[in-house]
């Protein structure tokens, strides 16, 4: 068999394996092929089927990755992304990272995402490898105010991740908390959120001990605001032991 014959039926076996139905061999190609020919040919067409349809794979993923962020970020789009959907979107960004960098991620795009689809926002967070994009990442996200379910998730995504958030990302989350508390009257929502940031700042504490002086002040006039909350007095006076 000649080489042009034989580049003829690799390329018939591949693209037929990936693109079209199946079809019987065009009548060109003879009838008189070695074993040895055969089996080469065979598998090297088989093995560029196998490659272009995985990477046409990736590519249908990744584009329905782009549409369905671009869906979630539209003004037009009033609800969440279905679970289906998210867990769709997750999976390839964990499987392919490079996708991340034709997200678009301003603070409008990043905010959008956490309040449609908060599974892939942690995703995005994870799959950032520079920890400081991953900390902006998540200082974009915190909205002020807050309600009890943005609270919830954010607090748990800053205790998980705790060494990956800076003391200024720290400070925004304080402000949202205060002005999340000023909208709620005295009572159930209110202790709530006092209770989740004090846990969320023992956990700070926990990972860097000089955010007690370096957030001294401003933590000290939180849990003083609301010290007929246990959780708030037992915050305040650990910061006072660490500066004694």
């Amino acid at each position: 068999m000649d080489g042009k014959t034989a580049q003829a039926l690799y390329d018939y076996l591949a693209t037929t394996a990936v693109c079209l139905p199946p079809a019987p061999l065009p009548r060109l190609f003879p009838t008189t092929f070695t074993p040895e020919q055969d089996s080469r040919i065979v598998a090297d067409g088989f093995s560029r089927a196998r490659e272009l349809l995985a990477t046409k794979k990736k590519d249908t993923e990744a584009r329905y990755v782009l549409t369905q962020l671009a869906k979630a970020a539209s003004p037009e789009t009033e609800g969440a992304l279905d679970v289906q959907t998210v867990s769709q979107i997750v999976a390839t960004l964990k499987a392919q990272p490079v996708v991340l960098k034709r997200v678009p991620l301003d603070a409008r795009h990043i905010r959008k995402y956490a309040a449609k689809c908060w599974g892939v926002f942690e995703a995005i967070v994870d799959v950032t490898k520079d920890d400081e994009e991953a900390d902006r990442i998540i200082r974009c996200s915190i909205a002020q105010p807050m309600s009890v379910v943005e609270h919830n998730l954010l607090a748990q995504l800053l205790i998980d991740r705790m060494p990956r958030v800076s003391t200024e990302t720290l400070f925004a989350y304080l402000n949202a908390v205060e002005a999340s508390c000023r909208t709620q009257p005295a009572g159930g929502a209110q202790v709530h959120n006092v209770r989740l940031a004090s846990k969320v700042f023992n956990s700070a504490l926990d990972t860097n001990s000089s955010l007690a002086e370096t957030m001294s002040i401003e933590l000290s006039s939180f849990c003083l605001s609301y010290s007929q909350i246990k959780d708030a007095t037992d915050l305040y006076r650990r910061i006072i032991s660490a500066n004694s």
